[in-house]
């Protein structure tokens, strides 16, 4: 089963932000966005492994979920909207 999750990009200063409120305590940072894309599964695995070994729900509302169960829905920056 697949679970599409919105993935909110924020761009503050010189730092790119990326969380998910569906996933507690996910919260992935870059100095450029390609290198915030790249670290989002990695962080997304750590936060799985360690819900698994807690017995906590990893998604809110699916507790079957695992990482390669998530198509993210991205939802980037106005000022990036306009550029790209």
């Amino acid at each position: 089963m697949t679970y599409q999750l919105p993935l909110e990009i924020i761009h503050e200063e010189e730092l790119w932000m990326a969380r998910c409120a569906a996933i507690q305590g996910f919260l992935s940072t870059g100095e450029t966005l390609d290198q915030l894309l790249h670290e989002v599964p990695t962080i997304i695995q750590s936060l799985y492994d360690v819900c698994r070994e807690k017995g906590w729900t990893f998604i809110k509302d699916a507790p079957n979920a695992q990482p390669n169960d998530i198509v993210w829905v991205v939802g980037l920056p106005h000022p990036i909207l306009q550029v790209a």
